[in-house]
């Protein structure tokens, strides 16, 4: 999985309507008009109305690109590579209340050509 490629990926997306949704539950929506990748995280800009709202999300462990959308991995067993005796310090080691994208996946789709 390499950086270059995510990016590639995702500036197919500039300049359109898109909305972001973690397992599912809707969080942001609007035009993607800049993306960058700064330290571990890929930064969005989207313009919302007449403002801007930047939206930072950690790099992936995995992810998976459609058409339409892209789907950032944030699942446990994809970090430890299915090795049952690393997930399990993971999970044991996670507290009591993570972080939102823990063991979780993001999917960023366009909702319609601008």
């Amino acid at each position: 999985m390499k950086v270059e490629n995510l990016e590639k990926n995702i500036n197919k997306f500039l300049q359109r309507k898109i909305s972001i949704s973690i397992n599912n539950k809707f969080t942001k929506t609007g035009k993607l008009i800049l993306f960058c990748i700064k330290d571990f995280y890929l930064v969005f800009t989207l313009a919302v109305y007449q403002s801007k709202k930047i939206v930072e999300i950690p790099y992936p462990f995995e992810y998976i690109v459609n058409a339409d959308k892209i789907i950032l991995s944030y699942m446990i067993n994809k970090f430890c590579s299915n090795i049952n005796e690393v997930e399990t310090h993971v999970k044991l080691l996670t507290p009591k209340k993570p972080n939102k994208f823990f063991n979780s996946c993001v999917e960023i789709s366009i909702v319609e050509e601008v």
